[in-house]
């Protein structure tokens, strides 16, 4: 296969543009694109207690990463620790009110995004792609079989 007809480079082109996207239509808010997704995340799920560790599988993104994330939205204001009231051994994220007014600017900044991705395509190609895209990420959940040869047993 070539690479221009390679899958996987050009989704890693397209996911890098909108992160790049995102992370611009945040600056003003002083967030990047992950931690946009996090908050809007616990904004919508506030009546929930969320682990760091739901949040990582959630997202597909290790612990060390959520936690940075994390860690970044508590000293920018947006979060706060709290031990969670039903397990003393967990702590309980909690949106502030920054995080409360800045949730609508960030919805509809990320649906401008999502309108620029489909821009030019009608319902039924822009459902074929989700479609797709679907089957992408199942093939990936799935056990693909590697290209690597496998060790011979001796």
């Amino acid at each position: 296969m070539t690479l221009e007809h390679a899958i996987g480079p050009r989704i890693k082109r397209i996911s890098n543009a909108i992160d790049r996207q995102r992370t611009r239509d945040l600056e003003d808010l002083d967030l990047t694109s992950s931690q946009g997704m996090v908050l809007g995340y616990l904004v919508r799920h506030q009546e929930q207690s969320i682990s760091p560790g739901e949040l990582g599988t959630l997202f597909g993104m290790s612990h060390p990463t959520v936690t940075g994330i994390l860690q970044r939205l508590e000293a920018k204001d947006f979060v706060r620790f709290e031990k969670d009231p039903e397990d003393r051994r967990r702590k309980r994220i909690t949106v502030t009110e920054r995080a409360m007014d800045c949730h609508a600017r960030i919805l509809k900044r990320f649906a401008d995004t999502e309108e620029c991705l489909a821009a030019g395509m009608s319902a039924a190609q822009r459902e074929e792609l989700l479609a797709l895209l679907d089957q992408i990420v199942e093939n990936m959940q799935a056990d693909c079989p590697s290209s690597r040869p496998k060790e011979e047993s001796k």
